[in-house]
């Protein structure tokens, strides 16, 4: 006696447009740097881009963990015989071997330098703090000065910070300049020079 399969009866869906499925199907995504966009080349694949521009899609293909098991196993076989060890350029021409291929660069090498040099330009070497950093030390420092264990003790320490690490919190942002002189022409205090606030070094100074 055959099974029998219940097959389910097939709908043609007239609200699909098909063309855009199947590009939407087909497509790679959309490259939104321009300059990246120029460099790609959209009849080949993805490996194949990255392999020709000098770049890695895999990163754990092109830098692989060593393995201390593999070198033995290529040292035991060379060893034993069952793998030729490498030749000079001599020996070679002695043995009537030919060269070895050389591995040639990218054939897009252009590429990397292209985006190293970008990202140079496009790096900033000064360290600045988040907006939100910011809001949260000038509202301690417009209600606290430099009381650092009255910080502690306000409602909106949620993160909940010790006053040791308010003082270098409030330190750091005092050394970016940038930042803290845009703080003080707020507070209408001179720019450049660090408010003439009390300020506690050690906790046996704490009253």
């Amino acid at each position: 006696m055959k099974i029998r399969k219940n097959h389910a009866r097939k709908r043609y869906r007239y609200n699909v447009n098909r063309k855009t499925m199947n590009k939407t199907r087909s497509s790679t995504g959309k490259i939104k740097d321009p300059r990246m966009k120029k460099m790609w080349m959209e009849d080949q694949r993805v490996g194949t881009n990255f392999s020709e521009m000098g770049l890695a899609k895999d990163v754990n293909k092109a830098i692989a963990i060593p393995s201390y098991k593999k070198d033995r196993l290529l040292a035991a076989r060379v060893v034993n015989g069952f793998l030729e060890e490498e030749l000079d350029e001599d020996e070679r021409r002695a043995l009537g071997l030919k060269k070895p291929v050389v591995e040639e660069g990218p054939k897009r090498g252009h590429v990397v330098q292209e985006l190293e040099q970008l990202a140079s330009e496009r790096a900033d070497p000064e360290f600045r703090l988040p907006k939100g950093v910011v809001k949260e030390l000038s509202y301690f420092l417009d209600k606290h000065q430099f009381n650092y264990k009255a910080m502690v003790a306000d409602r909106k320490n949620f993160n909940q910070s010790t006053w040791r690490q308010f003082r270098l919190k409030i330190r750091r942002f005092m050394s970016i300049p940038e930042q803290f002189n845009v703080y003080l022409e707020q507070k209408n205090l001179p720019v450049g020079v660090k408010p003439d606030w009390e300020e506690y070094e050690s906790d046996s100074e704490w009253k």
